[in-house]
C-alpha cells in the first residue's frame, strides 16, 4: 500500500474500476483501514480512507485535506487522475453517513453500506447511544444536530439525488432493530436495494459479508452494476431468497 498522508492509502490495480473503502469508527489512537484484509483479492485500484478524529471526516483526511470541501476535491481529483470508468464506495457503521453524501455529490456508480447510519436523531435515541464506546459519536452527532446540519437525516438528500448513483446496496441483520430502523429511511428509494440477513446484528453482519457470504464481492466483481430503479420499472420486485439472507426491493 502506498500511503497518502496518514489518512489515506492506495493499492494500484485496474485503473478502470476504483473501489474506495471508507472506514467507520476506530479506536482512538488505533485507527486502522477497515476492509484492508477483505480487499486483498480484488484486482481493481483500491483507495482506503480512515478518520483520525472519529468525526466522519469533518476535519479532513489527515495529511491530505482539512475539511469536507477538500475531502470532495481530493476524491474528485483522484477519480479523474486514475481515469476510473466505474467507482464503487464501500463502508460500514458510522462511516456510511459521509459515504452516502460523498457518493451522491460525486455521482459514483455503486455504494455498499454495511449496518447503515442514515439519521443522527434516531441513532441518538437508540440504546446504542447509551453505550460508552459510542460516546464520541454521540457527542459529534449532538453537536451537528445543534448546528442544524442539513444532512442529519439523509432521506431527502438521497431521494433528491437518486439519479446520481446507479445502486445503493444496504446490508444489515434482522436481529438488529437499530440497523433496521436506519435502513428504513432509505430502503424504499428507487436506487436502493436491501440484503437482509436472517441472523446477525451490527457486529456479526460485517463478518458475514467479509468472511463468508459472497454477495458484496460478487457485486463488486460483476461487469455491470444492477440498477434497482430499472428493476422496479420492469416489475422485478419479488424478494430473492439466498438461504442466509433475502435480497429485497422494498
Amino acid at each position: 500500500m502506498e500511503m497518502m498522508g496518514w489518512g489515506a492509502g492506495v493499492v494500484y490495480g485496474n485503473p478502470e474500476h476504483l473501489i474506495v473503502f471508507i472506514s467507520g469508527y476506530g479506536r482512538p489512537g488505533q485507527q486502522t483501514f477497515h476492509f484492508e484484509g477483505y480487499a486483498t483479492p480484488f484486482p481493481q485500484t483500491k483507495l482506503f480512507l480512515r478518520d483520525h478524529e472519529n468525526v466522519q471526516f469533518e476535519k479532513g483526511i489527515l495529511g491530505l485535506t482539512e475539511n469536507e470541501d477538500e475531502n470532495l476535491e481530493f476524491l474528485r481529483y483522484f477519480i479523474k487522475r486514475i481515469g476510473a470508468k466505474r467507482v464503487t464506495f464501500v463502508s460500514g457503521s458510522v462511516g456510511t453517513h459521509p459515504t452516502i453524501v460523498w457518493g451522491h455529490k460525486l455521482g459514483v456508480n455503486d455504494i455498499h453500506l454495511i449496518g447503515p447510519v442514515t439519521d443522527m436523531a434516531a441513532e441518538l435515541a437508540s440504546p446504542r447511544a447509551t453505550q460508552q464506546a459510542f460516546f464520541p459519536v454521540r457527542d459529534f452527532f449532538n453537536r451537528k444536530m445543534a448546528e442544524g446540519y442539513p444532512y442529519a437525516n439523509l432521506r431527502a438528500f438521497t431521494r433528491d439525488n437518486a439519479d446520481k448513483v446507479d445502486c445503493i446496496d444496504l446490508y444489515f441483520g434482522r436481529e438488529d432493530p437499530i440497523d433496521s430502523e436506519q435502513a428504513a429511511f432509505l430502503q424504499d428509494l428507487p436506487h436502493v436495494r436491501t440484503t437482509l440477513y436472517h441472523q446477525g446484528d451490527h457486529f456479526r453482519v460485517p463478518m458475514f459479508v467479509q468472511r463468508r457470504d459472497p454477495d458484496l464481492a460478487n457485486r463488486i466483481m460483476a461487469p455491470t452494476v444492477d440498477r434497482p430503479a430499472d428493476l422496479r420499472k420492469a416489475g422485478k420486485t419479488a424478494p430473492i431468497e439466498l438461504g442466509y439472507a433475502a435480497v429485497r426491493l422494498m
